[in-house]
């Protein structure tokens, strides 16, 4: 496993190699042992997937608020999709600050969101699927968002949104949200 450093620091992408034969391919998408020895959080608590049908849908900016803020290990399984991470961290010199990658099918490559990130992409094929694997699970109440056209946070995004949930559109800004929503 190769891991990259992003312009943020603990966003981190992931390249796994790919051993080919006569029968396919196999590679090692998360081994906990690497990931301690970058000094990178442990997942694999909950592993999710979403499928989304066309080109252009968005699910973001989320994030899982204190007590039980998530890293999230994204991956994607069919299409292609441009996925991006921005630090909600109080206090951070870098709160606010973006960064985002391409992830495709069979490219070999996962994004490292650590605790204290919002996450969110948009779909850039029809049919992309996105395996999740997760630091912490899944907590209802401690779901938390804020807008992906957010002004100040201004994530350049390769295609214009034609889907985004009527949950997505009703987030408030970054800085509408209350310190206290967000994950530390």
């Amino acid at each position: 496993m190769r891991f990259i450093a992003t312009s943020l620091p603990g966003v981190v992408l992931v390249e796994t190699p790919r051993m080919e034969d006569e029968r396919g391919g196999f590679e090692r998408s998360y081994c906990a042992e690497a990931f301690a020895a970058a000094g990178l959080p442990p997942l694999g608590t909950q592993c999710n997937i979403s499928s989304n049908r066309r080109r252009g849908t968005l699910r973001g900016m989320h994030f899982q608020a204190a007590p039980e803020p998530d890293a999230k290990l994204v991956r994607c399984l069919s299409g292609r999709m441009f996925d991006v991470a921005v630090d909600i961290r109080p206090g951070s010199p870098t709160r606010g600050r973006w960064t985002a990658v391409e992830l495709a099918a069979g490219d070999g490559r996962s994004l490292l969101v650590p605790a204290g990130f919002a996450h969110g992409f948009v779909t850039l094929e029809d049919d992309t699927s996105v395996f999740y694997m997760m630091g912490a699970p899944y907590r209802p109440a401690l779901a938390r968002g804020f807008r992906w056209d957010d002004p100040r946070v201004a994530i350049a995004w390769p295609v214009v949104p034609a889907i985004v949930s009527d949950r997505d559109r009703a987030l408030p800004t970054l800085d509408g949200l209350a310190e206290a929503e967000l994950a530390r």
